[in-house]
């Protein structure tokens, strides 16, 4: 008999009783909370990738340019087309509003090229951190 009692008892436990008028909604909070923070994370996760995308694909395009310059013949001729095929490489990012190429020394010995811009952004980030710049140095080599 003692055996039946517990099992009845222990029945009776396992049942959930409503909750008190108090802790309605609390489920809702803690869910709302956790989402909100997994969608920032997930957003910074995201901004990082594109600003990681974004220095890549800047420093490609200048090493392109620094390099099509440097092969020319005449260097500084060859600057106004190089940027060009840059920017067109660039896409929207190497736009002229958003990014600049400064062509420090353009000669015979070599071509140094500094380029900036700003990646694309999904948080409210400090600008600096968004800023992305690169300086290419490629040596121009001549058979004599």
């Amino acid at each position: 008999m003692s055996t039946t009692r517990s099992t009845a008892s222990g029945r009776r436990a396992a049942t959930a009783e409503p909750s008190p008028r108090g802790e309605l909604g609390f489920g809702i909070i803690g869910t709302t909370v956790g989402f909100a923070i997994f969608l920032i994370l997930l957003l910074f996760a995201t901004q990082v990738m594109v600003r990681l995308y974004a220095v890549s694909a800047l420093t490609a395009a200048a090493s392109g340019a620094a390099q099509q310059v440097a092969d020319s013949p005449d260097p500084a001729r060859a600057v106004p087309s190089a940027e060009a095929a840059a920017r067109r490489q660039l896409g929207s990012f190497g736009a002229a509003g958003s990014t600049f190429f400064l062509w420090k020394e353009v000669d015979g010995q070599r071509v140094v090229l500094e380029v900036g811009g700003r990646s694309p952004g999904f948080l409210p980030l400090p600008s600096s951190w968004r800023l992305v710049q690169r300086t290419v140095a490629v040596r121009t080599e001549r058979f004599r």
